[in-house]
């Protein structure tokens, strides 16, 4: 994958009509156009850096005043998938957990790619508002002092009010991280 872009929107109809415009304007591959929590749609899209970016503002445009999010990220880090489709490695409980939760589909994509390229810490989820009344959250671990830097990192890729919360929990009791992951 080279870039990938992502438009949340507030309602599904105007979603799905956005989305088809997209798909329209530019060659990308559709990764994920799903409605999520509280009846919002959400559309992934990859593909060459021009066309994702074109799709992306195509799809703005469309209907900005329903837009809640939008982002291109050009370089993305290679944990960033696995961690959107569940199919990250998650390890046994050790270290500490950093747990980042925002307002926005696309604002904890950007808080899991910035907490994630500051290495020395393994971004385990991303979740997109599914079932968490429309709320996104992001789980890492990692040493203490790596996991604090990426949740800073985290945070100042956030645009402000976008963040709901963030926790570095040091040693995460184990029945816990069980029933997490």
């Amino acid at each position: 994958m080279n870039t990938l872009g992502m438009v949340e929107w507030r309602g599904i109809a105007r979603g799905i009509a956005a989305t088809d415009a997209l798909l329209k304007s530019s060659p990308v591959e559709l990764v994920l156009a799903t409605p999520v929590c509280p009846g919002k749609f959400v559309t992934m899209i990859s593909g060459e850096v021009g066309a994702v970016h074109n799709a992306v503002r195509t799809a703005v445009d469309f209907d900005s005043e329903n837009v809640v999010d939008s982002l291109v990220l050009g370089t993305v880090h290679p944990s960033v998938v696995p961690a959107l489709t569940g199919t990250a490695a998650v390890p046994a409980a050790r270290g500490s957990l950093g747990v980042i939760e925002t307002f926005a589909c696309a604002a904890a994509i950007k808080a899991g790619d910035a907490a994630a390229k500051g290495g020395q810490v393994q971004l385990l989820e991303i979740r997109l508002a599914r079932g968490l009344g429309g709320k996104s959250m992001v789980f890492l671990q990692g040493e203490v002092a790596a996991v604090q830097s990426a949740v800073g990192r985290a945070v100042a890729a956030v645009e402000n009010g976008l963040i709901v919360g963030v926790e570095v929990i040091s040693s995460l009791h184990r029945s816990l991280w069980e029933k997490l992951f």
